[in-house]
């Protein structure tokens, strides 16, 4: 998510410090334009995921723990979506400070917060146990790192990831609004 976030940042400063953005803007709106590399981001970011678990499910079958696999698969499909929704709202959040920043020097600043809260779902979601674990797996977006584990370990109900991924679409739909509001027409 840092890569990919820091590289959709990075390209909007890019083309709004060499001002290309104002060559591509005589041909479609901005919002498409930045719309785009969200959409661009989240489908490479999530071909990249699907390659990672691919990898690991296949090398965990060819190891003495291969028969973990089908308890795996529905914590696994269940991670796919909670990462892409996650994904996408914080993609949001990383293309809106290249927005921010009017020069490469700048962004920096205006991509550190986004850099601490991914930063912070990372770690508080790996630290968090117990009952602040079941409410922080509700918490967009710390609810895409939480619920996958809760789910792995057993401990949610069939209802409870559907409630959190519904929690967290809206939180990114939040973010895609909030998005579109710091863009120009």
């Amino acid at each position: 998510i840092l890569v990919f976030g820091m590289s959709l940042a990075g390209s909007v400063v890019e083309e709004k410090q060499s001002r290309i953005v104002e060559i591509i803007a005589a041909a479609i709106p901005v919002r498409h334009l930045l719309a785009g590399k969200v959409i661009g981001n989240t489908i490479l970011a999530a071909a990249q995921m699907a390659l990672y678990l691919t990898v690991g499910l296949i090398g965990l079958g060819l190891t003495r723990h291969g028969d973990l696999l089908p308890s795996l698969s529905g914590s696994v499909a269940w991670f796919g979506v909670f990462f892409l929704a996650g994904f996408i709202a914080l993609s949001c959040m990383w293309a809106v400070a290249g927005a921010l920043a009017s020069r490469s020097e700048d962004l920096q600043s205006t991509a550190t917060p986004v850099s601490m809260l991914v930063i912070a779902v990372f770690f508080v979601g790996l630290s968090l146990q117990g009952s602040y674990q079941v409410i922080g797996s509700y918490v967009p977006p710390f609810s895409a790192v939480l619920m996958p584990i809760r789910l792995l370990s057993g401990t949610a109900a069939w209802w409870e990831p559907v409630i959190a991924l519904a929690l967290l679409l809206v939180f990114a739909a939040v973010m895609g609004l909030t998005f579109l509001s710091t863009v120009p027409p």
